[in-house]
């Protein structure tokens, strides 16, 4: 009986450590994780003589073992209940959520340091001074993330995000490098309401702080561009909502684990579904694409489907290009941006005769010979206010 005693520990460890590798091996690898929105480790099976002896591949299979661990949602959604449990300020290191409202607040940034927006601000310059070399002029908007302006419910313990400083900062340093630029959220703070512009558990805005944004924009570049266009009106006849839950991005990484009362909502016109041709890149590549499979997916989804952002309004592309039948300019504007222009690419594209999106973040090209070759008549950079790169993560 001792004998058996002394043993069933090792034993049963043995078993424990055996079985987990068993089960781990039938698993099949996932290439991505949806609710982090990154791509998992996957096993490297033949690793050079370098990678072994530098530590680079036991380090990759730590990251294998951690990413394809067997029902690894599961875990890390019990993770995050236990961390509510307890009480803990930020989950995962990331967020505070206030239960009451289902509301997702961001853990403050620091400040970024005079190199890093220097930088920016430089990259900035170049790419104004060598569009300028073939006389097409550059703007820079920096639009109001959600993160900088949405701090309320926060434990009053915890330091002030540095979000609006940064962005002030920067502003300072890219006017002094000579670059045009215009931060949105001056243009629309009169009646700026944080709570009805973001989404609870998304970094994006909704469609009102979006189509507020878009107001702000079209009244911007109608004033740079010398042409009396009017944006379009906010119609509640053109407002609808979707049934389906919403999977914010920032309820995805604490693993769908808040409740809340987000909606996809739209406010577009009936003309958006037949008045462009859309290029899935150039207009030469010949590769169009019909407006529905491009803005507002999700409207074509079972009302039982969880929708995305992207799901709601537009994945990203590297390059799209839309031709407009019904414009007001005959401009021809490009616009380099991130995730939030995705919900008012069309609305600004109604305006002008063409337009060009490119997200640097796909888009594989030398950006100031290929914006030099498009030939544009307007170059915008739209980016939200937490994006201090040229090249957004």
């Amino acid at each position: 009986m001792r004998k058996i005693q002394m043993y069933l520990l090792p034993i049963t460890f043995f078993c424990i450590i055996f079985g987990g590798l068993v089960i781990h091996a039938m698993t099949v690898d996932r290439k991505q994780s949806e609710m982090e929105n990154r791509p998992l480790e996957t096993a490297n099976l033949s690793p050079s003589s370098q990678e072994i002896f530098s530590g680079v591949w036991s380090k990759q299979v730590e990251s294998y073992i951690s990413d394809q661990f067997p029902a690894r949602d599961t875990w890390m959604r019990n993770y995050v209940h236990f961390q509510r449990a307890i009480g803990k300020t930020y989950l995962n290191d990331k967020y505070a959520v206030d239960d009451t409202s289902g509301w997702i607040i961001s853990k403050p940034a620091p400040a970024k340091s005079d190199e890093e927006l220097a930088a920016f601000a430089n990259d900035l310059r170049k790419l104004s001074e060598g569009l300028a070399e073939k006389d097409i002029p550059f703007r820079f908007y920096s639009l109001p993330a959600k993160a900088t302006y949405s701090r309320e419910p926060s434990p009053s313990y915890m330091p002030d995000d540095a979000g609006i400083a940064n962005n002030e900062r920067l502003y300072k340093l890219v006017t002094a490098a000579g670059v045009d630029n215009i931060r949105l959220y001056d243009e629309m703070k009169t009646d700026f309401s944080a709570e009805q512009y973001f989404f609870k558990t998304d970094h994006h805005w909704t469609m009102l702080g979006a189509y507020t944004g878009y107001e702000a924009l079209i009244k911007t570049m109608s004033e740079r561009l010398g042409e009396a266009i009017q944006p379009i009106p906010y119609k509640e006849d053109n407002a609808y909502c979707l049934p389906n839950k919403f999977a914010g991005s920032w309820n995805k990484i604490l693993y769908m684990t808040v409740d809340n009362h987000d909606q996809i909502c739209y406010n577009e016109p009936p003309s958006f579904a037949t008045q462009f041709t859309i290029y899935d890149g150039t207009i030469e590549g010949g590769i169009t694409a019909p407006y529905e499979a491009v803005y507002g997916r999700a409207k074509k989804m079972s009302p039982d489907t969880v929708v995305n952002y992207a799901d709601a309004y537009s994945r990203d592309f590297a390059e799209l290009t839309i031709v407009n039948e019904n414009y007001d300019s005959d401009k021809h504007i490009v616009v380099i941006k991130d995730s939030y222009f995705n919900a008012i690419q069309f609305h600004v594209a109604s305006h002008f005769k063409k337009l060009t999106i490119l997200d640097l973040r796909y888009l594989e090209k030398d950006i100031i010979p290929y914006l030099q070759n498009l030939h544009p008549d307007y170059v915008v950079l739209a980016y939200n206010d937490r994006n201090l790169k040229l090249m957004p993560e």
